[in-house]
């Protein structure tokens, strides 16, 4: 990674269909982007995204384009920026320009000659889209949950379709039984290598793992045959699974609460 300002740019390069533009659901929309740090180059990686969060608050940046930051292992990161639309990349610049002519304009160049020398790989960058019959909220009032256990499935071809059934069913399913955590369901758009994404935001794994445990709530409803019987389904379905925990990095975040009035005000 050269520049900061390729979080938000890389993905301009593709070719995007106007009938794929037309099918997005506006709102739902983020660009995901994974790298490996160097050892070396860990602290000062760090230290340049908390410079730019601070570029972003001297230059007053909208929550339009906030982001949010993710620690999957000791040197590797996950950047979650939101898009309303794939029209966002017809003009992947407008980013960088909200800094020019602010405070943060200075802060953000130092922050880019930083991360100009740092050793990097980049993991994955795609764009991912919430279906919002895979996921579910909690009630209002819940305890921030600063952990997400993520699920990443690849797919046999041919089975979306069921995919998105049994994904349904599923969500219907820990409605039912009372689950404690809400749960993102993504399905890919642009990049990245085709992958679905379940993610599970959690409160500590104390909690996750132990006493409000899904398998533990399936067993205590008398419900482990139906529940095991899906998963199976889903094996079948599948190429291939992974899954890990991440962890909610403040210091790496900027996103501002949203104005009052798109809180409820009149």
């Amino acid at each position: 990674m050269k520049r900061f300002a390729l979080l938000v740019t890389l993905l301009a390069l593709a070719i995007v269909p106007a009938d794929v533009a037309a099918q997005e659901d506006e709102g739902s929309l983020v660009q995901a982007v994974a790298w490996e740090i160097s050892p070396a180059d860990a602290g000062k990686w760090v230290g340049a995204i908390e410079k730019i969060v601070s570029a972003a608050k001297q230059a007053n940046l909208s929550r339009n384009y906030g982001w949010v930051f993710y620690q999957e292992d000791i040197f590797r990161y996950r950047l979650i920026y939101p898009v309303e639309n794939l029209a966002y990349f017809d003009d992947p610049m407008q980013w960088i320009r909200q800094f020019q002519g602010t405070p943060g304009q200075a802060t953000l160049d130092e922050a880019f000659q930083t991360l100009n020398a740092i050793s990097s790989t980049t993991l994955s960058d795609q764009v991912i889209q919430k279906v919002r019959t895979w996921s579910r909220e909690v009630p209002p009032g819940s305890a921030e949950l600063p952990h997400a256990h993520v699920d990443e499935i690849w797919l046999k071809g041919g089975t979306e379709d069921q995919y998105d059934a049994l994904m349904k069913e599923m969500i219907a399913f820990v409605n039912e039984i009372g689950y404690a955590y809400p749960i993102d369901g993504y399905r890919p758009r642009l990049g990245g290598t085709g992958q679905h994404f379940v993610v599970t935001f959690f409160d500590n794994r104390e909690n996750f793992y132990g006493a409000k445990n899904l398998d533990r709530l399936v067993e205590q409803k008398g419900a482990t045959e139906r529940w095991q019987g899906m998963l199976a389904r889903f094996s079948q379905l599948a190429t291939r699974a992974t899954h890990y925990d991440a962890d909610f990095l403040p210091n790496m975040t900027y996103m501002p609460p949203p104005p009052a009035s798109d809180e409820g005000g009149n």
